[in-house]
């Protein structure tokens, strides 16, 4: 029996979309009004590159989850690496100019990310299509069965 493989996929993407809007627009209002424009343009680019990320991961994910158990882990393995190495790069390469106000970076990129990874953890821990797993079928207790 295969399982509809865009179940918890379409969860992750949902999920994203939640904490884009639930920690975007508060952290962008109050990024503005501690740190001024260069704050409010920071969270919200930070938010949306970290949301952005989440997304994509649970758009490939359900790509792997439709072919394979190997497809599904070397998608998290590759999505994580890609992820952090693209998060990297960015840090290198916008820390040190004036386009970003790096304590609202810290602040919105430490939330977000741990917010993300612990809906993530749950999404995972919840959803037996991850690890492909399929629960037994109820086996019958009567007479015939031994």
């Amino acid at each position: 029996m295969v399982t509809e493989p865009t179940d918890a996929a379409t969860r992750m993407v949902r999920a994203a979309v939640v904490v884009l809007v639930v920690l975007g627009i508060p952290a962008v209002a109050l990024a503005w009004w501690l740190r001024g424009p260069a704050g409010a343009g920071t969270a919200a680019g930070t938010i949306l590159l970290t949301c952005g990320g989440f997304i994509l991961s649970g758009l490939s994910l359900r790509w792997a989850l439709a072919r394979s158990p190997a497809a599904v882990q070397a998608t998290m393995l590759g999505g994580l690496l890609l992820r952090l190495t693209l998060y990297g790069i960015l840090l290198a390469v916008l820390l040190p100019t004036e386009l970003v106000d790096k304590p609202t970076l810290v602040t919105v990129a430490v939330t977000s990310l741990a917010v993300l990874l612990a809906v993530e953890v749950r999404l995972v821990t919840a959803n037996p299509e991850f690890r492909m797993i399929h629960p037994a079928e109820a086996e019958p207790h009567g007479k015939d069965h031994q």
